[in-house]
């Protein structure tokens, strides 16, 4: 199975984001930065979803 068709990869980018709009939040970067870091957690974690429900 490719990565792009496994949820645990999907996961654990979800989980990469999460910790880099936790830094960037904590940084103090724009807060566009840290939207942007958000928004792509969700994605992955809707797709891991998507995935593991077949």
């Amino acid at each position: 199975m490719s990565r792009h068709d496994d949820a645990s990869y999907f996961e654990a980018r979800a989980k990469e984001e999460i910790r880099k709009a936790s830094e960037a939040k904590q940084r103090g970067d724009n807060g566009a930065m840290i939207a942007v870091h958000a928004e792509l957690a969700v994605r992955y974690q809707a797709r891991a979803l998507q995935l593991q429900r077949g």
